[in-house]
C-alpha cells in the first residue's frame, strides 16, 4: 500500500489481509484510537521506547456507511473484505494487529503512564453471519486517521493537540481494564459524597468506587469479631457513661446540699449557731465549701481536656460534613481564663456548650461557695443570737450554674453513646498520630507546611473521615484518616514491605546551607528550613520573653503591693473599715461581707485559672524538648510522653521519673495554686468592735499568714517559666494538622516498628524494646531530615537511619 498525500505523514505497510481480528459488541459506542488505548510496540530490533496510546470513547450511530465508501488514503482494490478475514475466524481478542509490522509512534507519554494489555480481558465472540466489513473498514479509517467519507462527523483523536485532549482527560473503560492512569493529585471543587456501602469480607472481589482514580480509598466497615480489627469505639476514661454520670452525681450532690442549705436557712432562722471566729464552725462554713468544688473542678479540667483530643476524632468518625476539622479544632485545652468557643464556630454546638458550662462553673463557683454564708442576728425566744445563714441569692445563682453544667455533662454523655469515637485507643502522643496518619491520602496538602507560620491558611477544606478503608483495586483493609473515594495520592505508603525492599536505598545527605546563616538569617519571610528564624519563631504569646517579663513584674508588684498593705499600720491585723453597708438583708446578703468574700476570691481563682494554660503547654511541648536534644531521645522520653492527657499529681510524678524537673514543678504549682483562692474567700469577716464602737472587716490572721506563704509561691515559681531555646517551635501545635506538618514526609509512616498497631500495648512494645536487627533502642528527634520523597523537611524522625545521615538538630549548635 502506498503513502496517503496529506499534511500527516503516516503510512501503513504491508496490510496482511489473513492477520486482522475484528472485536464486534452490540454497543452504539466506538472506540478512536489514541494515545493509551492500543499500545503498539516497535519492531524487536528497534532501540526506540514503547508507544503508549491513550483511549477515548466516543457516541457512533446506529448505521455505518456502506462498505463500498473507502478511505481516501487506502485504495479501494486494497481494502479487506469478509471473504478475505477468513473462516473460521481466530479466537478473538480486543485489539486488531496488523502483520508484525508496527505502526510508528504517534504521541510518546510519560513514563509513568501503566499500561495494560488489552488482550488480557476477553470479550465475546463475533456473531456468525453477520456481514463484518464495515467494522474492518472502520478500524482501518481509524489506523490512518481519516475521517469517513459518509455518516456522523467527529474530530479525529490522533489530530487533536494534547491541550484539547490532555492525558489525564480520560473515559473509564467500564471496568475492562483497558488501561489505568497515573495518580495525580486531584482537588475537588464539591465536596464528594461517597455512597453507602457495606461491609466486605477480604476475599471479596474488589468494586470500583464513583472515583475518578482506579486506586482510590473506599470506606468499608471491618469484619465483625475479628481480632485484627478491632472495634472503632474507645472513649478515654473520664467520657465513658459509668465516670460521666459519676461526675453528674457529685455536680446534684453539691445542688442537692445548696438547696438544703438554702432551704433549711430560710425556714428555720439560719443553719448554725455562731461561735465566733476562728473555730471549727467558721472552717465547715467559710472554707469547706470551696474546698468541696475543687475535686470537680480537677475533674472538669480532665474531662473538657479529653473532650479536646477525642472532639475532632469524633467528628470525623461520624463522617460529618465539616471540612475544617483538623486544622480548626484545638487538641489542647484552652477554655481555662476565658471561654473557648472555637466549637461554636466549627458548628460542633453540643461540644460548644458542654465547654461553656465547665468553664462558668470553674470561674465562678469558688468566689460564690465563699460568699454563700454569712452571720446573722435574730431574734429567737425573745432573745438576740447571732446564726450562721445561707445567702439565698448566692445559693441560687450556684444552683443554676452547676445544673448548667449537669446538663452540660449530660450532652457530652449523650453524644459519646448515640456516636462513636472511631478510635482503637486513646490517642495522647506523637507515636498515637502516627499509627493514624501513616496510610492517610491527605498527607500531600501538607507539602513545605512545617516552616508556614499559620498552617491552617495553607490547607485546603477537606471532608474527611476516620475509620476502616481499602483500595478500590485491593482487598486489604487498613485504618487511619482520608478522603472519601479520593486517590491515594500516596502509593508508597502502601507498598508492602518486599517492594519497599526493592527500592535502592542509596546514601542521601543533610546539607547544612551556611548562607542562610548570613544577612537574612532572621527574615521574617524567610520560610527556609535552615533559618533560625523560621526554626525558632512560634511561642505561645504568654511564654514569648516580652510577655514573660510583664508577667513577672506585674506579679511580683502585686506581691509587694499585698504585703505592704496588709502590714504597715497593722491595717489587717487591726481590721479596716468596709466602707459599705454591712447589716444582713431578711435574705442574709450583706454587702460588705459579699464584696470582701467574692472579690479577693475571685482575683485568686483568676491566677489560678492564668497558671493552667502555663502548666498545658508545658507538657504539650515538652517532647519537642526531648527531640531537640543534640543525640536525640528515647520514645518513652520523646513521642510516647503523654503529660497532656494526665491527672495532675500524675503528671507531677511522671516528670519528676523523667527528669523533666521544669513541667513537674509547674504541674504542682497548677495543682496547689487553687489555694489562693480557697483562703482568700474565707479569711475575711465583718465584725463589731466594742472599742471602737463601729463595724470593722478582720481577718483570720492564721489563714491570712497562709495566704501570704502560697503567694509568695507564686510569684518566685513564674521565674520557671521561662521558656528555653528548645520549646521554640516554627509554628503552633494545637491543632492535629499543625502536628501532621511535622510527620507528611517522615519515613516514621513507613517504619516497620509502628506498621498499623492494633492496639496502644502493641505500639508502646514495638518502641520500648530494641528491634530484632538492632542492637540499641532508636533514638528520635526534631530536626533536619531526609524524607521517603528524598528531599529535605523539618520534623520528626529517627535520628539516625540505615542508608542515611544523622539527623541535623540544630538546636544544640546555633547560640
Amino acid at each position: 500500500m502506498s503513502n496517503s498525500p496529506g499534511p500527516r505523514n503516516f503510512s501503513l505497510r504491508n496490510v496482511n489481509s489473513n492477520k486482522p481480528q475484528v472485536h464486534r459488541t452490540e454497543s452504539a459506542r466506538s472506540i478512536a484510537a489514541s494515545d493509551d488505548y492500543y499500545s503498539f510496540s516497535e519492531p524487536r530490533n528497534s532501540s526506540s521506547p514503547e508507544s503508549r496510546i491513550t483511549a477515548m470513547r466516543f457516541a457512533t450511530p446506529d448505521s455505518h456507511p456502506s462498505s463500498q465508501a473507502s478511505s481516501p488514503t487506502v485504495p479501494r482494490q486494497q481494502q479487506p473484505t469478509a471473504q478475505d478475514l477468513g473462516s473460521p475466524r481466530p479466537p478473538t481478542t480486543s485489539t486488531v494487529r496488523f502483520g508484525e509490522d508496527r505502526i510508528a509512534r504517534i504521541s510518546p507519554k510519560s513514563d509513568e503512564t501503566v499500561r495494560r494489555v488489552p488482550s488480557e480481558y476477553a470479550g465475546p465472540a463475533p456473531t456468525p453471519g453477520l456481514d463484518d466489513t464495515p467494522y474492518v473498514q472502520f478500524a482501518l479509517n481509524q489506523l490512518t486517521r481519516e475521517e469517513e467519507a459518509h455518516g456522523p462527523t467527529r474530530q479525529d483523536s490522533v489530530s487533536t493537540t494534547m491541550d484539547e485532549y490532555p492525558a489525564d482527560r480520560l473515559v473509564w473503560d467500564e471496568g475492562l481494564g483497558y488501561f489505568t492512569r497515573t495518580r495525580t493529585p486531584i482537588r475537588y471543587t464539591e465536596t464528594p459524597q461517597r455512597p453507602k456501602y457495606k461491609s466486605p469480607s477480604p476475599q471479596a472481589l474488589p468494586q470500583r468506587p464513583n472515583s475518578i482514580d482506579p486506586e482510590s480509598f473506599v470506606a468499608v466497615d471491618p469484619p465483625e469479631k475479628s481480632l485484627m480489627y478491632p472495634a472503632l469505639d474507645y472513649l478515654p476514661l473520664v467520657l465513658r457513661p459509668w465516670t460521666l454520670l459519676l461526675a453528674i452525681f457529685s455536680c446534684l450532690l453539691m445542688i442537692g446540699g445548696i438547696v438544703f442549705c438554702n432551704v433549711w436557712s430560710h425556714g428555720h432562722q439560719g443553719l448554725w449557731g455562731y461561735d465566733g471566729k476562728g473555730g471549727a464552725r467558721y472552717f465547715v462554713l467559710q472554707f469547706l465549701p470551696q474546698i468541696l468544688a475543687v475535686p470537680i473542678i480537677f475533674w472538669m479540667f480532665v474531662i473538657q481536656a479529653a473532650i479536646y483530643r477525642t472532639a475532632p476524632f469524633a467528628i470525623m468518625a461520624a463522617e460529618s460534613k465539616r471540612g475544617n476539622v483538623l486544622q480548626g479544632l484545638p487538641i489542647i485545652p484552652r477554655n481555662f481564663l476565658l471561654p473557648d468557643f472555637s466549637h461554636f464556630r466549627h458548628g460542633e454546638a453540643l461540644f460548644g456548650f458542654s465547654l461553656f458550662t465547665i468553664w462558668l462553673s470553674n470561674f465562678f463557683s469558688i468566689p460564690l461557695l465563699s460568699c454563700l454564708f454569712q452571720a446573722k442576728y435574730y431574734i429567737i425566744d425573745g432573745q438576740g443570737v447571732w446564726r450562721w445563714a445561707s445567702v439565698q441569692s448566692v445559693g441560687w445563682t450556684l444552683v443554676a450554674a452547676y445544673g448548667l453544667l449537669v446538663i452540660g455533662l449530660v450532652l457530652v454523655l449523650l453524644r459519646f453513646v448515640r456516636g462513636w469515637t472511631g478510635l482503637m485507643w486513646d490517642p495522647v502522643c506523637l507515636a498515637d498520630l502516627v499509627s493514624i496518619v501513616q496510610r492517610s491520602n491527605i498527607l500531600h496538602d501538607y507539602e513545605h507546611s512545617e516552616t508556614v507560620p499559620k498552617v491552617k491558611d495553607t490547607l485546603d477544606s477537606r471532608v474527611l473521615r476516620l475509620g476502616y478503608w481499602k483500595l478500590s483495586m485491593k482487598p486489604e483493609i487498613f485504618y487511619g484518616i482520608g478522603e472519601v473515594d479520593a486517590p491515594i495520592r500516596t502509593p508508597s505508603l502502601h507498598q508492602t514491605e518486599k517492594s519497599r525492599e526493592k527500592q535502592p536505598q542509596g546514601m542521601t545527605k543533610v546539607r547544612f546551607d551556611l548562607e542562610h546563616h548570613g544577612a537574612f538569617a532572621n527574615d521574617p519571610f524567610d520560610h527556609h528550613l535552615y533559618s533560625p528564624f523560621t526554626r525558632y519563631r512560634w511561642i505561645p504569646w504568654f511564654l514569648r520573653k516580652p510577655a514573660v517579663i510583664s508577667w513577672i513584674i506585674i506579679v511580683f508588684a502585686l506581691f509587694i503591693a499585698f504585703v505592704t498593705v496588709s502590714f504597715v499600720n497593722n491595717a489587717i491585723l487591726g481590721g479596716f473599715p468596709p466602707k459599705l453597708p454591712t447589716l444582713p438583708s431578711t435574705t442574709a446578703f450583706s454587702s460588705s461581707n459579699f464584696l470582701y468574700s467574692f472579690i479577693p476570691a475571685l482575683i485568686g481563682n483568676v491566677l489560678f485559672l492564668a497558671w493552667q494554660p502555663l502548666d498545658i503547654y508545658f507538657r504539650a511541648l515538652q517532647p519537642f524538648v526531648e527531640l531537640s536534644a543534640p543525640n536525640g531521645a528515647s520514645a518513652d522520653k520523646s513521642i510516647l510522653l503523654s503529660y497532656p492527657s494526665s491527672l495532675p499529681l500524675q503528671v507531677t510524678m511522671q516528670a519528676i521519673i523523667n527528669g523533666h524537673y521544669k513541667v513537674a514543678w509547674l504541674s504542682f504549682m497548677s495543682l496547689i495554686s487553687v489555694s489562693i483562692p480557697i483562703l482568700a474567700g474565707g479569711i475575711f469577716i465583718a465584725l463589731w468592735y466594742p472599742s471602737d464602737n463601729a463595724v470593722r472587716i478582720s481577718a483570720l490572721m492564721p489563714a491570712y499568714y497562709a495566704l501570704i506563704a502560697f503567694c509568695a509561691l507564686y510569684a518566685v515559681s513564674t521565674l520557671a517559666i521561662w521558656p528555653g531555646r528548645r520549646r521554640h517551635l516554627p509554628h503552633d501545635i494545637s491543632t492535629l494538622s499543625d502536628l501532621m506538618t511535622f510527620l507528611y514526609q517522615s519515613p516514621l509512616l513507613a517504619d516497620k516498628l509502628l506498621r498499623e498497631p492494633r492496639s496502644k500495648t502493641d505500639l508502646v512494645t514495638r518502641l520500648i524494646i530494641a528491634p530484632p536487627s538492632e542492637r540499641l533502642l532508636p533514638m528520635y528527634g526534631f530536626g533536619i531530615y531526609v524524607g521517603r520523597d528524598g528531599k529535605e523537611h523539618l520534623g520528626i524522625d529517627r535520628f539516625t537511619r540505615p542508608g542515611r545521615t544523622d539527623m541535623l538538630i540544630t538546636t544544640g549548635s546555633m547560640k
